[in-house]
């Protein structure tokens, strides 16, 4: 009886917690695609200013959850990425200090910084946090004033005060928040009084925050900034490009040049009727189309792909030639009323359509 049990462990791939963990990987690989919760993104490592995603740039698939919602006495809500554990062997930049490039429920791209990695469960699970400001500043080395800019993470500062400081002279303003940044070439040029303007479009005086706390060693790959908020000055402040201190001294700060983040058009697979394919019909014709300045085009350089459950693949029939991707049903009937997904993989972005098989 132990030598059928040491060989049925054996033909499992080992002892028996490592042949469960096995068949949950398993479950969860063959699910993956199915689940609602995966999403197509973009992970960036930036050395220097802005993510930008380029030509050469791979998506990979991940799990997109919810950790946990807001609630009165805490934070923001707080979210999870969760890889394969073959992408994150195979992306380097799928680490704590690089960007995520996630389309949300309206189909727009939005930026998220990797903030903490956790590799203690079987199935690798990152934390991420959405950023929503691009933090402009002017650095000083070796008399040399350069402006940086870097995409981060503004978070609520836990502490309980009055927003005003009191001594036997002066009133100041003391209202605070944290800062999440990368640690990358230009955070490294942040240092305690550092300034930044930060406030909502349209207010005037814009909002003066001050670096007085800089964390850089506590998780590697990010650095986080506590900003007490300052007073706004007009002499030094330019409030046009949104950079404080600008014009600290005589000679003008090096300004390179501020891209924009890059932003992907919205796809949109177009089909005439419904989306459905009748068993035993003729072929169904699906185009992928992306949106540029509010007109639909051909998307280019396009890739299909199609997932059926149960193993019913082999019964549909399928070509794919550029944007166009084309389905027939054999003559099975035993499908209708099931569906399929269909998925369009274009530069920077994916769509994906379900598709229902009804009868004649």
């Amino acid at each position: 009886m132990l030598e059928s049990y040491r060989l049925r462990m054996a033909a499992l791939g080992g002892y028996e917690g490592e042949a469960r963990r096995r068949n949950a990987q398993n479950i969860m690989d063959a699910s993956w695609m199915r689940d609602p919760a995966t999403k197509l993104v973009y992970v960036k490592w930036v050395d220097s200013g802005l993510p930008v995603i380029d030509d050469d740039d791979i998506p990979v698939y991940a799990k997109y959850n919810v950790k946990s919602y807001h609630n009165i006495t805490g934070d923001e809500i707080a979210y999870l990425l969760q890889f394969r554990l073959e992408d994150i062997k195979a992306n380097p930049n799928i680490r704590v200090g690089s960007y995520v490039q996630i389309i949300n429920e309206m189909d727009e791209p939005e930026w998220w910084l990797i903030v903490h990695y956790d590799d203690r469960l079987q199935f690798r699970q990152f934390s991420i946090l959405k950023c929503t400001w691009t933090y402009k500043w002017v650095s000083r080395v070796s008399g040399k004033r350069t402006v940086h800019q870097c995409l981060g993470a503004p978070r609520k500062q836990n502490s309980y005060n009055s927003g005003v400081w009191l001594d036997y002279t002066t009133q100041t303003v003391e209202n605070q928040e944290v800062l999440w940044l990368p640690t990358n070439d230009d955070t490294k040029t942040i240092v305690y009084d550092t300034k930044f303007l930060k406030s909502s479009e349209g207010r005037y005086p814009p909002l003066r925050w001050t670096v007085t706390k800089i964390e850089d060693t506590a998780i590697n790959g990010i650095s986080k900034f506590t900003l007490a908020q300052d007073q706004f000055d007009s002499a030094k402040d330019n409030v046009e490009l949104m950079i404080a201190n600008y014009y600290d001294s005589y000679v003008e700060p090096e300004v390179p040049e501020l891209e924009e983040t890059q932003t992907v058009s919205d796809l949109e697979i177009v089909y005439s009727g419904s989306p459905a394919v009748r068993a035993g019909g003729g072929y169904k014709k699906f185009t992928l189309k992306a949106r540029v300045n509010g007109e639909l085009v051909d998307a280019t350089d396009v890739e299909w792909s199609i997932d059926f459950p149960d193993g019913d693949l082999d019964k549909l029939e399928q070509s794919a030639k550029d944007n166009v991707f084309k389905v027939k049903c054999l003559p099975f009937y035993d499908l209708v009323g099931k569906t399929f997904t269909i998925t369009a993989t274009s530069k920077h972005s994916s769509k994906s359509l379900i598709v229902e098989v009804i009868s004649l």
